[in-house]
């Protein structure tokens, strides 16, 4: 469901050197695959699984219904249940926090005119993508990247919803002469990272910036190396109190991992992170003194840290990755993500 998340609103080595998560995320869906044989220049094209009417179809059901019940007022729990029964992977932890943490957390959106990216080939559960401007009741518009998924005797659920950030673009896609995007397989060798190795590599940059081995292969941003320096400086500041600890990690999710072919012969890919951020009182005097932060009580059972706080975030994004060989760095351009879990002791 698309105002769940958005109203909260990535070397094989690189698994080795990021952190787990410490808490395991919902089971995952089976991830897709993608990349087929060429065919010749006469053969007929394979007809495609999702056709790009059903895409539609699928997409203005999703955001009808978002306007219906996303705007209702009060939300009743019939509400917040079909609103949640169609989001799944990430897109669904997020819902679920939404609604734990107020029952009128939804903010209503206009949507624009999507433009689809449906793959012609793929295997396991169907998806496609699409890319749509959303405005805010403010009147602020962004755009957000959507991925839909269908599994077998079920309805098409959102899998995830990201923001692209200000005044980016998304890339030309490789289409063919009717317009069906290509998709890729996790372990895809033509690119500089394979789509499964984004989210690992994201990871060790968002933890270690500069000095991680991460660098550059990823271009440095808010999403990469500003977390670093974040972390650096939150460190060093708990350090100084002498009465609390600070952590925080990151990891590659369990969510599946999505990439389509860009027009240079890259990719735009679909992925997504658990970062898992600790608070430990040193002296225990401390804890009746420090309160749970703000933007954690919602999903606090208490108000004050005794022990340990942990609070962990699912951050859904989107990544532009260079073919091999061009010397470029992959490129992180959109991202939405918000707390789901937080726990005291």
């Amino acid at each position: 469901m698309l105002a769940l998340a958005l109203a909260l609103i990535t070397v094989t080595a690189a698994t080795a050197a990021c952190s787990g998560s410490g808490d395991a995320p919902p089971e995952r869906s089976p991830s897709p695959g993608g990349v087929t044989p060429a065919t010749s220049p006469a053969s007929v094209p394979t007809p495609p699984p999702v056709t790009l009417a059903e895409a539609e179809k699928a997409l203005a059901g999703v955001v009808g219904a978002d306007g219906v019940l996303g705007a209702a007022v009060p939300h009743l729990d019939a509400d917040r249940r079909l609103l949640q029964e169609q989001t799944r992977d990430g897109q669904e932890a997020l819902t679920a926090a939404a609604f734990n943490g107020s029952a009128e957390a939804l903010p209503h959106y206009t949507w624009g005119t999507p433009r689809l990216l449906v793959p012609r080939n793929q295997r396991g559960p169907l998806w496609f993508a699409a890319v749509v401007d959303r405005e805010e009741p403010s009147g602020r518009v962004r755009t957000a990247v959507l991925t839909l998924v269908r599994h077998d005797g079920e309805d098409w659920r959102v899998s995830s919803t990201s923001l692209l950030d200000e005044g980016v673009r998304p890339p030309e896609l490789a289409t063919d002469a009717e317009g069906y995007a290509t998709a890729l397989d996790e372990e895809d060798a033509s690119l500089a990272i394979s789509p499964r190795l984004m989210a690992p590599l994201h990871a060790t940059s968002a933890e270690e910036g500069e000095r991680g081995f991460a660098a550059g292969l990823i271009e440095e941003g808010p999403h990469t190396t500003g977390f670093a320096d974040e972390i650096t400086r939150r460190r060093e500041d708990e350090k100084a109190d002498d009465c609390l600890g600070y952590d925080s990690i990151f990891a590659a999710s369990d969510y599946p991992v999505h990439a389509l072919r860009t027009a240079d012969g890259g990719a735009l890919v679909l992925y997504s992170l658990i970062r898992t951020t600790t608070r430990t009182i040193r002296i225990t005097p401390c804890g009746s003194d420090i309160p749970v932060p703000p933007e954690a009580r919602k999903l606090a059972k208490e108000r004050f840290i005794l022990k340990e706080l942990r609070m962990v975030e699912t951050q859904l994004y989107v990544s532009t990755v260079p073919p091999k060989g061009s010397g470029r760095p992959a490129k992180v351009i959109g991202y939405l993500g918000g707390l789901t879990k937080v726990t005291t002791g």
